[in-house]
């Protein structure tokens, strides 16, 4: 089994949250939709690469506010580690980097949990209890 570890950025704007859209030329799953999620690189703090990601996948500068509940998922042969921080960013007026993503926007959680892909309904849900948010 092959274990990845990624990081998570939940980034949330009063009852908004951040989504963008995987460039259809992405390896791993293009053209769905996820918060804005990045390898954790050799020797690399997970917090540093959450605010990493966000310069690089969205050209913005984030505050961590608090780490929530890691969550393991097995998918095929694969386990995927994600560590999620909500996040905060100093502009809303966020531009994806081509490439990386085709699009993004601000959603409600109830648009959330409205995405099809069954991976990130799984991590709607972890995250809906870590952020107490009622079902």
């Amino acid at each position: 089994m092959r274990t990845f570890c990624v990081a998570t950025a939940v980034i949330q704007n009063g009852d908004r949250f951040f989504i963008a859209k995987r460039a259809d030329t992405k390896v791993i799953e293009p053209g769905l939709w996820e918060f804005i999620t990045g390898f954790v690189e050799d020797h690399e703090a997970v917090e540093d690469t959450i605010l990493r990601e966000l310069v690089e996948e969205i050209n913005t500068h984030g505050t961590i506010v608090r780490e929530l509940d890691t969550i393991q998922m097995l998918k095929g042969s694969t386990r995927w580690i994600i560590v999620p921080f909500l996040v905060s960013v100093n502009d809303t007026n966020i531009h994806t980097t081509p490439g990386e993503h085709s699009m993004g926007k601000w959603v409600t959680w109830d648009e959330l949990e409205r995405i099809p892909t069954r991976e990130f309904r799984y991590v709607i849900s972890s995250m809906r209890r870590a952020l107490r948010i009622p079902a």
